[in-house]
């Protein structure tokens, strides 16, 4: 529970507290990628890849079509 917690709450603070601040969604969806560890070549200092956002844009949008299901 406590990885769906963290997940969700990112996902909230991309979609309303971060709508218009660009490089704090990249950090949030950083942290998901970090906390879900979606890449084994993750940047430690932040960074991510066009390839790295598409697929962690993909991963919140089955986040929300099946309810966190597939937070690990």
């Amino acid at each position: 529970m406590p990885n769906k917690t963290y997940v969700l709450g990112h996902i909230d603070r991309i979609e309303n507290r971060h709508k218009n601040n660009p490089s704090a969604q990249l950090n949030s969806k950083w942290r998901i990628a970090s906390n879900q560890d979606l890449f084994d070549d993750l940047d430690t200092g932040g960074n991510l890849t066009e390839l790295q956002v598409n697929k962690i844009d993909g991963f919140i949008a089955q986040v929300k079509q099946t309810g966190g299901k597939n937070i690990k």
